[in-house]
């Protein structure tokens, strides 16, 4: 399949790109502490231009030294000293033929760092941050947004002393400009409070000032949220007059986003919410401008993305995590070479939750190399060794890519389907991003020199087979319940809830897990059910789950009609339905259907102790290590397979 309207070239002010693909801002967080670039910063955005975008839009800067800074390693352009090291980068980057953009932001209200100043609009507090360290914001003076203002067209100026080919200005996703555009954080009653005038003065003064600092063939592109979905935000008709303002003041670029932190199913939506979120959005004010408009979230496939500009849906498509999980996203796709591409799968796990949240530079669940590019190369080993990989789920499959990538002669043995118990998501329009991952390590096993055995393997077998090494990656079995369930149900385990065998009538989802959780939401999808959740904690969600399933499925849950019971404890399952105790009493839950989501137990592992016995060299990855998600999956066998 071919995506020709990606790669028309395009133009942004006089600025030439040679196709219409943009590295959208990630926070990366490997600058130093003082704001300016390292070597990883350099050697990540130097990968990123590698990989074919026309455009790369680096992170979100800091433009002075009082409040703007937001987060921990976080590059800075508030000083002359900020220059030199973004010259480098420029560099590095403009020797790959991409362009590149700077995209200058403060803070606000939103400083993860949690520590004081903070200043915005007002003294609207967003509760994560508070909850850090107790500090709330301070609305700014009029003379400190007169600084703010100096400080943003100062920043352009040395971006362009680095010569950068555009500047940004970050006015989205609940920073500080966000927070006086937007009526949900701004209750001034000053000239930047009030009118949808006021809201907009503080922007349209750093566009001016801007424009009025740097020549006018110095592209400048401004990024906005279509809406921050808050019920008393930004409304969109507010957006396409502020996009027309912006064009009247000199913008030569729209970047349209979304959402802001408190609202991140929207800003960095997750696999439980649609692709392309904000389309709609961008789509109401693009015929209103001369200006090109670039498409923000979720674009994560080569399809969408494409679409979108050859529909004339956006002039320029902006992939963020997307190019994380592969940097090589826009060479592949050129070359039709789709099924290569490493799918985002939007689980925020790597790059969020295990990544940056936790003080770390940004990772990725599915490309372990991100943020360490070069670090972990995989090169052809000095021995080439006969190696059995048993089982094919995604640690299976995976480390018998990179096995094979290194030399390696690879059997892979798997008596069942391809893919573990990542199979449930084929099918499903709510799992689309884990069903194109399954679909992606198949063929990568496919289109390799791999032996694909069809059978389960034994611990005689792989001795007497005369294997130099042996990949265990067999997972971890599925948690069988404590209480009885009659023979005469319906029953079935989560993993095993197929699209393609859809379930129908009244469904009891035993476990309000991620299992339970993320399944409850397949069934609900499929016509004619009526689903209920049974969890015995007094939450859904209690385990070692990825904060942002914690803190916004439940309410796609609840978008979707899935009944929540919390607080319950099965007692038994009859032909009757499933008998549930609480504080409430005693309570029959008729169902046509059960599916019991009590996640996995450790693997005992008998086969990895045979051959450990025998003395073979056995490395156990994945969930038969011990259980976890997708990240655990791929690492271990990323990292196990670079030293066979």
């Amino acid at each position: 399949m071919s995506f020709d309207a990606l790669f028309r070239p395009g133009r942004i002010g006089p600025v030439g790109l040679r196709n219409r693909v943009v590295k959208s801002p990630n926070s990366s967080a490997t600058a130093n502490m003082d704001g300016t670039i390292s070597r990883r910063t350099v050697d990540h955005y130097r990968r990123l231009g590698e990989g074919g975008a026309g455009l790369i839009m680096t992170e979100y800067t800091y433009v002075d030294d009082d409040a703007s800074k937001a987060i921990h390693n976080q590059p800075g352009m508030s000083r002359h000293e900020h220059i030199a090291g973004w010259g480098w980068l420029v560099d590095e980057v403009h020797a790959t033929g991409a362009k590149i953009g700077l995209q200058l932001a403060h803070g606000g209200r939103q400083i993860f760092l949690g520590t004081a100043p903070i200043k915005s609009a007002t003294d609207s507090s967003w509760d994560y941050v508070e909850a850090v360290a107790g500090v709330i914001p301070q609305p700014v003076t009029v003379a400190e947004i007169d600084d703010i203002v100096t400080a943003f067209a100062q920043a352009a100026l040395r971006a362009r002393k680095a010569r950068f080919d555009l500047v940004e200005v970050h006015a989205g996703h609940g920073y500080l400009i966000t927070n006086f555009l937007s009526p949900h954080t701004n209750s001034r009653t000053d000239d930047y409070g009030g009118s949808f005038a006021n809201r907009s003065r503080i922007l349209v003064r750093i566009v001016d000032a801007i424009r009025a600092t740097v020549p006018r063939d110095f592209p400048l592109s401004v990024r906005v949220s279509v809406t921050d979905y808050e019920p008393d935000g930004i409304p969109i008709e507010e957006t396409v007059e502020l996009c027309r303002l912006l064009e009247a003041h000199g913008v030569d670029v729209i970047h349209a986003s979304g959402g802001h932190h408190a609202t991140m199913e929207w800003e960095v939506s997750p696999w439980f919410n649609t692709r392309a979120p904000h389309r709609w959005g961008w789509e109401k004010f693009r015929p209103e401008l001369s200006i090109p408009v670039i498409g923000s979230g979720s674009l994560v496939s080569p399809e969408i993305a494409n679409d979108v500009i050859a529909s004339g849906s956006a002039d320029f498509v902006s992939l963020g995590r997307a190019m994380l999980a592969d940097p090589d996203w826009t060479r592949k796709a050129q070359a039709g070479r789709t099924l290569e591409i490493v799918p985002c799968i939007r689980c925020n796990d790597g790059c969020l939750h295990r990544g940056v949240d936790t003080g770390r530079s940004v990772g990725c669940t599915v490309n372990p190399s991100v943020t360490e590019e070069g670090r972990f190369p995989i090169t052809v080993s000095d021995t080439r060794k006969s190696v059995a990989v048993v089982g094919g789920g995604p640690a299976g499959l995976r480390s018998a890519a990179v096995l094979s990538d290194r030399g390696h002669e690879v059997r892979l043995f798997e008596p069942g389907e391809l893919g573990g118990l990542l199979t449930h998501a084929l099918g499903s329009t709510v799992k689309q991003d884990i069903a194109a991952l399954v679909t992606h390590l198949v063929h990568e096993v496919r289109r390799r020199d791999i032996a694909v055995v069809p059978a389960r393997a034994t611990a005689a077998e792989l001795v007497a087979g005369g294997v130099d090494a042996v990949v265990v990656a067999t997972g971890a079995p599925l948690r069988e319940p404590d209480f009885p369930i009659a023979a005469e149900v319906s029953h079935v385990h989560a993993a095993h809830v197929r699209a393609q065998t859809p379930l129908r009538g009244r469904v009891v989802v035993i476990g309000g897990g991620f299992q339970g959780c993320e399944t409850a939401l397949r069934i609900a999808e499929m016509s004619d059910t009526e689903v209920t959740v049974v969890e015995q904690q007094d939450s859904l969600l209690t385990g070692d789950e990825v904060i942002y399933d914690v803190l916004k499925l439940p309410q796609f849950l609840d978008r979707a009609g899935v009944r929540i019971r919390t607080g319950a404890r099965v007692c038994d399952v009859s032909a009757d339905g499933v008998a549930i105790r609480s504080t409430g009493g005693d309570e029959l839950l008729p169902a046509d259907t059960v599916v019991t989501a009590l996640g996995r137990v450790p693997a005992s592992n008998e086969l990895a102790d045979e051959l450990r016995s025998a003395g073979m060299d056995v490395h156990v990855i994945g969930s038969a290590l011990r259980p976890g998600r997708v990240y655990d999956a791929i690492h271990t066998a990323f990292f196990t397979a670079r030293v066979i």
